[in-house]
């Protein structure tokens, strides 16, 4: 007797990304590429799971949190228990997510083939020289899963959409009108070279001049790129502070609705152009930071990167 296809048993597959919000970003649309032959389900960093939820596609996923090793091992033990996973893809994880993997007898256990654990706990692995930065984030990831389950992508490009709820108090509350305002985001995790303050300043001023309303975002944790701009600019009606004034979803919110976003590479650029706005993102030059390998991605995305004489 043939069976249906909503009668079969959907192989379940585990997807695991500890990683920051960029990289995240990079790496949720490979899911795309799985037919409803198969059940997805994700593992991110602790506090990352509101970015998924971003997503215009419904993901399930757990957190882990990696700086605490002992407690998101007896975790991840659980969910391994729980799930049963078929097949297991580690694209970014610490070695005791893929030591686990092996412990539980995970039949198929992909990931990029680099440090010591991934040679000794891997059975599916690849190797992959990302540092060379010849193509994207994404792509190196979507190459992961394609090895691993040898199928190929169904379209060209990927990217992570959102399509976040707005609130119109939100930019009432901060004396903004939709569309009629620029997000500067200087700050960073300082993973890639950034501009000086002295540039963004210079940016920001010849806005100005341009009769433009300029909203700086950022964190507490930003601060090193954003006193100097602060005090430049702290008595400047036409810039509006949001410094640690906004959650993540308001944050989404004020990019969605900016003419434009300028940020370096971080999450924020990710996050904006995956809203479809604008966004302008400054690279460094050195080939392990590439925007080949790091630019966000969307539909309205440009990037720049400073010529250097070496």
């Amino acid at each position: 007797l043939l069976m249906s296809t909503n009668n079969l048993k959907k192989k379940k597959v585990l997807l695991i990304r500890l990683d920051k919000i960029g990289d995240l970003i990079c790496t949720l649309p490979v899911d795309q590429v799985f037919s409803e032959q198969y059940e997805i389900v994700w593992v991110v960093q602790k506090g990352l799971g509101a970015v998924v939820d971003l997503g215009s596609q419904k993901r399930r996923y757990y957190e882990l949190d990696k700086a605490n090793p002992q407690k998101s091992a007896f975790e991840l033990q659980k969910i391994l228990q729980d799930f049963k996973p078929d097949t297991a893809i580690s694209f970014q994880a610490p070695w005791w997510v893929n030591f686990e993997l092996f412990k539980a007898r995970i039949p198929v256990r992909a990931g990029v083939l680099s440090q010591w654990h991934s040679f000794l706990f891997l059975n599916h692995g690849l190797r992959q020289k990302r540092s060379l930065a010849e193509k994207h984030e994404f792509d190196y990831n979507l190459e992961l899963v394609q090895k691993t389950f040898h199928f190929l992508a169904t379209k060209m490009y990927y990217h992570f959409e959102i399509k976040p709820k707005l609130d119109p108090q939100l930019l009432r509350q901060f004396n903004l009108t939709a569309h009629q305002y620029q997000v500067v985001h200087p700050g960073m995790m300082g993973s890639a070279l950034n501009w000086k303050q002295s540039q963004y300043i210079s940016l920001i001023e010849q806005q100005i001049h341009k009769s433009k309303t300029i909203v700086i975002t950022g964190t507490d944790a930003d601060r090193i790129y954003l006193d100097k701009i602060y005090e430049r600019f702290k008595n400047t009606p036409q810039v509006i502070w949001l410094q640690s004034k906004l959650n993540l979803t308001e944050l989404v919110q004020i990019l969605a609705q900016a003419e434009c976003v300028v940020a370096p590479s971080t999450g924020v650029a990710h996050l904006a152009a995956s809203c479809g706005v604008t966004t302008y993102g400054i690279y460094s030059p050195i080939r392990v930071h590439a925007p080949q390998r790091w630019a966000p991605r969307g539909q309205n995305v440009s990037v720049s990167v400073p010529q250097v004489n070496c």
